[in-house]
């Protein structure tokens, strides 16, 4: 029996048994009680009347000998769920007016067995100790303040499924380690949180985190069955005579930037901008940003990409990275908002160019509004305007300034309203991009203006322990009928492809709309066994790339999952999970694509090891990408392995391995990627860190696009051989904590090797060597292939010469220097080099060696920031 036999037939049934199973389990649940029955602890805050303390760390200031109450007892969340902690901690907190004063003692053995490891702003390293605080008391999310064994800053979002660590707020921090203790003094301003000051009720969280024990014990014990993190907070009572905290912020920075290209040509640059913060009313803000600078920010990583999709990246901005959370609305493994379309580079490269095209679009400014009324309306808009950019072009015309990009207009409203106290919620969001086109030449290149709507509901219920969730999206892109049609052709869409003779390729359109929808149900949290069923459907012409990232339209996909998990410690494990999930993919048009299988399994372990492993099955099937906008093409049935291992973090030297492959029936692709990470902290306040990447492919039917000269269009496919090698260094040294000297560096090699091309002749054929004619004979001259299908000396098609070694490097050097509370001084040195080797070689690791010879790129940065508040 095939695997998709398999897979269509015989899956389902196993899910339905393991989830008849779950029903009828009496395993042991992974905690006592559900959340709605566990007692709530209750601190009694008292309002500061006399002398603030000093933030230095020490707690014998007047007000913490004599003031207030302190409190203890807190219990292990991990490794032993409910058991008491190995090491008591002590927390007071008071407050006045303007800040909240928190002290945490935490006991603990001599202070050569702690951790007090240095790290960057918001990194867990070492010993960890804070509070966190749900001022909104919606039992949706919280503002956490931790402080490290070494003295970091740590502030995030935490929500009841994950946390945010992108979230920064201005306050003050320091430890002071004695010989039986380390304690730990937060002074909170009551400007950074949101709250309604009517209510004399927050939600409250504290904990502490030994490293070397891997063991967090909590003031109040969270629900470790899933069923929500800040659901399952105590309470912080007495919050009586609370002012509104309408506060204004603003930090001006100036920068001077000096790059030189190549060795040679040298750009000098001075710019100055704003951001600025102001608290419209107690729970909502305005964010502006005025000429933002992103200069200190790190260069993403190189990759080879050779597929029809472009490659997500990582948003590393501070203006987008602050509470992203308010505007994410995820469509499965889309997203409606993806904040890398702002300030992207542009996308129209004209003939002769005269000069580097820019590798940005310029940010003029940015408008956020934020926050959360009483009766749990959250609500986010952002709006954003980037400039038009224009490059010198020489050309039969002269020379002139030609537009790249067009000045653009970008808008996000998204809203959520709270139902039972956060177990149900209904939102939505709209996104618009509106684009000025100053050229005919980009109006046939890119949509005027593009607007996106969604929906999303999300149910739970029986103490969080099942839920529903739905999302629906609409789209519709206007412009001129040539930019629609470049929409319609591109890899998201491919309407140019032919089904059953016909295609709906329309070049006489000036819009494109479409829709979809995203289901998922099933048991989220308690007891050890989870399950959900989804069902997924993308039209034809959703699309949302403008300002959202889709790979994909014209979908319909169903997915189950059954998961088995374990967090009680026993014998050689802390805790383990098994998942086991099938899926099915067509088109909307029933056109069948694919099914398979996959088993993943974690595990941390007793040694603090940590290890997690897939194994997939996916049947035969078609693939509507693979001839890029030609018919289907038939693929095989394929295997997939992944393993990563992680040893002990809190050693001296770790390391992080991973290895993971692919192989297709009848041997007709293949994948393999092996690397692994090695750190090193010498000393406390140093970390080193080298990360070794390999990847190879292979593939006998790798789509080429091949010119006609004489012969009849077609699709025709190659063996494809690729390779490619990747090394990171990075070293940080953290002097204090609020100084730190980072160094990155990125070396990346590749190598593409396309032999024997063949011409598509029956691309749903079941054997191969049905589906593709004979190797085509040719001849390759100046960089150029020529082809003679039919052997008669006169070539047929031509192709330039995909093959070739390419090689990069990007690296920056930081100074980072918190010089006064929220103010900041940054010195960047950063360099690049790359571009393709003139000598072939079969080894990609050969590229990297001519690296040393490329001139490089510089850039030099000097930039501060101060902040003002009120």
């Amino acid at each position: 029996m095939t695997i998709r036999r398999i897979t269509l037939f015989l899956a389902p049934g196993v899910l339905f048994a393991f989830a008849v199973l779950a029903g009828g389990s009496t395993a042991p649940e992974t905690s006592s009680l559900p959340q709605s029955s566990r007692p709530k602890r209750v601190y009694q805050i008292t309002r500061l009347t006399g002398p603030a303390p000093v933030i230095d760390g020490r707690l014998d200031d007047p007000c913490w000998v004599n003031v207030g109450e302190w409190t203890s007892g807190f219990t292990q969340l991990t490794p032993k769920y409910g058991a008491p902690p190995s090491q008591e901690t002590e927390l007071k907190i008071l407050y006045d007016d303007r800040n909240l004063y928190v002290a945490m003692r935490a006991h603990d053995e001599p202070i050569g067995r702690r951790s007090r490891q240095a790290g960057d702003r918001d990194t867990f390293t070492g010993d960890v100790m804070g509070v966190n605080f749900d001022s909104y008391h919606d039992q949706r999310s919280g503002f956490e303040f931790d402080l490290t064994g070494s003295g970091q800053k740590i502030d995030l979002r935490l929500y009841n499924d994950s946390w945010d660590t992108t979230w920064n707020a201005v306050w003050e921090g320091k430890v002071v380690h004695e010989a039986d203790c380390w304690t730990a003094e937060f002074l909170i301003p009551l400007s950074q949180l949101r709250y309604d000051p009517r209510n004399d009720v927050w939600g409250l969280h504290a904990w502490r985190w030994i490293d070397r024990l891997k063991e967090e014990s909590d003031w109040n014990l969270l629900a470790n069955d899933g069923s929500g993190n800040v659901k399952s907070f105590g309470e912080l009572h007495g919050l009586e005579g609370l002012r509104p905290a309408r506060h204004f912020e603003l930090v001006p920075f100036t920068s001077a930037r000096v790059e030189t290209v190549g060795g040679g040509q040298t750009k000098t640059k001075f710019q100055a901008g704003l951001d600025a913060k102001l608290g419209l009313t107690n729970n909502v803000t305005l964010d502006a940003s005025l000429l933002p600078d992103f200069g200190q920010v790190e260069a993403d990583p190189s990759v080879m990409n050779l597929t029809a999709f472009e490659t997500f990246l990582t948003e590393k901005r501070p203006l987008f990275l602050e509470g992203k959370d308010i505007f994410d609305f995820p469509f499965k493994d889309d997203t409606l908002f993806y904040s890398r379309r702002i300030g992207q580079p542009p996308s129209y490269y004209p003939t002769g160019a005269a000069e580097p095209m820019p590798e940005s679009t310029t940010l003029l400014g940015a408008l956020k509004i934020s926050g959360k009324t009483a009766r749990g309306f959250s609500l986010g808009l952002l709006g954003t305007l980037t400039d038009q950019e224009n490059v010198l072009v020489s050309d039969g015309a002269g020379t002139r300034k030609v537009a790249v990009a067009p000045r653009s207009e970008q808008v996000v409203l998204r809203g959520q309203q709270d139902f039972r106290n956060g177990d149900t919620l209904v939102g939505g969001i709209l996104t618009q991009v509106k684009r000025s086109i100053p050229s005919d030449d980009l109006a046939s290149q890119t949509p005027s203006l593009a607007t996106v709507a969604g929906v999303d509901v999300s149910h739970y219920w029986a103490d969080r322990e099942y839920v529903f969730q739905a999302v629906a999206v609409a789209s519709e892109v206007r412009g001129d009928p040539r930019s629609i049609s470049r929409l319609q052709l591109d890899s998201a869409h491919y309407f140019q492809r032919p089904i059953d003779g016909s295609t709906s390729y329309d070049p006489s359109k000036d819009d494109l709309t479409g829709g979809g929808y995203w289901i998922k149900a099933g048991k989220a949290s308690q007891g050890h066994w989870r399950w959900f069923e989804e069902l997924t459907k993308k039209s034809p012409g959703l699309e949302f790339n403008d300002l959202g990232y889709l790979a994909e339209a014209d979908r319909l996909e169903q997915r189950s999952l059954v998961a088995y998990l374990d967090k009680v410690p026993a014998g050689w494990y802390r805790d383990y999970e098994l998942d086991l999930s099938q899926k099915n993919a067509w088109t909307t048009r029933n056109e069948f694509l694919s099914s398979g299988l996959e088993l993943d399994a974690s595990a941390d372990f007793k040694n603090q090891w940590s290890a997690t492993t897939s194994l997939a099955a996916q049947g035969g099937g078609n693939d509507p990408v693979a001839l890029r906008g030609g018919p289907l093409l038939r693929i095989p049935a394929s295997w997939s392995w992944s393993v990563v291992l992680n040893t002990d973090e809190t050693r001296p030297i770790w390391c992080n391995l991973y290895a993971k492959g692919t192989q297709a029936q009848g041997g007709i692709s293949s994948s393999s990627g092996y690397g692994g990470k090695i750190s090193l902290r010498p000393v406390p306040s140093v970390l080193l860190s080298l990360e070794a990447d390999s990847t190879s492919e292979a593939d006998r039917q790798r789509y080429v696009a091949l010119t006609p000269v004489n012969g009849s269009a077609g699709w025709f496919v190659s063996q494809l051989d690729c390779q490619s090698r990747s090394l990171a260094l990075r070293a940080e040294w953290n002097l204090r904590p609020e100084v730190s000297l980072q160094y990155y560096n990125n070396p990346f090699g590749s190598t593409v090797r396309y032999t024997g091309f063949r011409h598509v002749v029956a691309p749903g054929a079941a054997i191969y060597s049905q589906r593709f004619g004979a190797v085509l004979p040719y001849s390759l001259a100046g960089g150029l292939y020529t082809f003679d299908e039919n052997r008669d000396g006169i070539a047929d098609f031509q192709l330039s010469d995909p093959d070739g070694n390419n090689a990069s490097f990007h690296s920056n050097l930081v100074l980072k220097w918190e010089y006064r509370r929220g103010s900041t001084l940054y010195l960047v040195w950063s360099q690049q080099r790359g571009g393709a080797d003139s000598v072939k070689s079969e080894d990609a690791w050969s590229s990297l060696g001519g690296l040393r010879h490329r001139r490089p790129d510089n850039q030099f940065l000097m930039k501060i920031t101060y902040w003002l508040s009120s």
